[in-house]
């Protein structure tokens, strides 16, 4: 199978499905057979338990400060996490619908160096957060046994109310691993809901690139058809193929709308979580008397994760935002200039070329909650804004 957008989201599905979140696909090739709703349902009873407890030692829990400090924040994130998972589990079905929408839309016309890039942008995106995110938590395992071995201090990795901080009894250390094991795995349904809507907002950016390219090609040959034929035949050609491409314009803005809808609430609380636990961490390294290297690479891996994922929103969102304002030159470019023009008629492509360079016009534009734009210049004040936060906590420190 050549590359193209089908291909990229039923690959990632299928990641999704062994990850154990459910089938986003719209065909039933991965099946929810009853052992895989109990692996579910196990699965997530267990994130469930071990997030309960993460809250129960933030609200009532007796740790010191490290320990409190850890688990306000695992609390927080974890806490978002867990809403942006069961936000998926409720638009499942609009998934689906808006998965069979993208992987058919336009998928004629898809050229395979496009969809190349595509295919190589989403790749080295998701594994580069996929790498800094886990190398993170490998660090946070790497300290905490570095911890036990030199100051005798309990494992502790993520912070449950259960078992008590004085507990030192081979159940309690047991359980410490397990929990620390748990979190490792429950990265994975975790991840796949954070990068979920930035598959999504890849392919709508690449979808616009494929439209632009359409209207180019069709100037391409309308510039043939003119020597080859009559005018009057060329022209015809020329407004049969931007008909299409208005009706794959209005496809499009159907599905831009429809991501917003379906992520618009993720999106808006990856701004949220970023930059509040970014904020969190950078006090916690700033604050502290002495970094170790573990330490120190664990606290700028995780602060870089966060701010990775958030720049994917971001950028990719803005990348849309982009890509659709170049259309319109795409569509007044295409040749209609060059048209026998016939005013007696409703089908004169002067009347088509204002139609879609109108509608084009109109900027697409993400908002997180409806209100902030999803975009490169959100990306650079929310990373502004988080150091000044930053800036004033730890002067105030002082």
């Amino acid at each position: 199978m050549t590359a193209g957008t089908k291909r990229l989201l039923k690959s990632y599905c299928r990641y999704v499905y062994y990850a154990g979140a459910g089938n986003f696909w719209y065909e039933n090739i991965y099946p929810e057979t009853g052992c895989y709703k109990i692996y579910n349902a196990v699965s997530f009873t267990i994130y469930f338990v071990m997030i309960l407890l993460e809250n129960l030692a933030f609200l009532f829990g007796d740790f010191p400060d490290v320990e409190k400090n850890s688990s306000i924040m695992f609390s927080a994130i974890h806490d978002i996490i867990l809403v942006k998972m069961f936000l998926l589990l409720y638009h499942k079905n609009s998934i689906k619908k808006l998965n069979y929408e993208m992987a058919t839309v336009m998928e004629t016309i898809e050229e395979e160096k496009v969809m190349k890039q595509q295919q190589r942008k989403v790749k080295w995106g998701i594994t580069f957060y996929v790498v800094t995110v886990y190398l993170s938590l490998i660090a946070y395992g790497v300290e905490s046994f570095r911890k036990t071995i030199v100051e005798g201090t309990p494992f502790y990795t993520v912070v449950t109310y259960i078992p008590n901080y004085q507990d030192e009894s081979v159940i309690a250390s047991i359980l410490r691993v397990f929990f620390y094991m748990t979190w490792l795995y429950m990265m994975l349904p975790m991840i796949s809901a954070d990068c979920m809507p930035i598959i999504h907002l890849i392919t709508i950016a690449f979808k616009f690139i494929t439209l632009c390219q359409h209207y180019e090609k069709m100037r391409r040959e309308f510039d043939k058809n003119v020597l080859n034929m009559r005018n009057n035949a060329a022209t015809k050609l020329l407004k049969t193929g931007f008909i299409d491409g208005i009706r794959m314009h209005q496809k499009l803005m159907y599905l831009a709308d429809e991501i917003h809808r379906v992520f618009g609430i993720i999106m808006s609380l990856q701004v949220c979580e970023s930059s509040a636990v970014a904020v969190l961490l950078l006090l916690r390294l700033a604050l502290s008397p002495y970094q170790n290297i573990t330490n120190a690479f664990m606290t700028y891996t995780f602060v870089g994760s966060l701010f990775f994922l958030l720049a994917l929103n971001l950028w990719n969102a803005g990348e849309i935002t982009y890509q659709a304002s170049l259309l319109t030159n795409s569509m007044f470019y295409c040749g209609w200039h060059l048209c026998h023009m016939d005013r007696r008629t409703e089908s004169d492509i002067r009347r088509l070329v204002l139609i879609g360079c109108t509608q084009s016009q109109k900027p697409l534009i993400l908002k997180a909650f409806g209100i902030q734009d999803l975009s490169y210049s959100t990306f650079v004040s929310v990373a502004r804004m988080t150091y000044s936060i930053f800036a004033v906590f730890y002067q105030r420190r002082e």
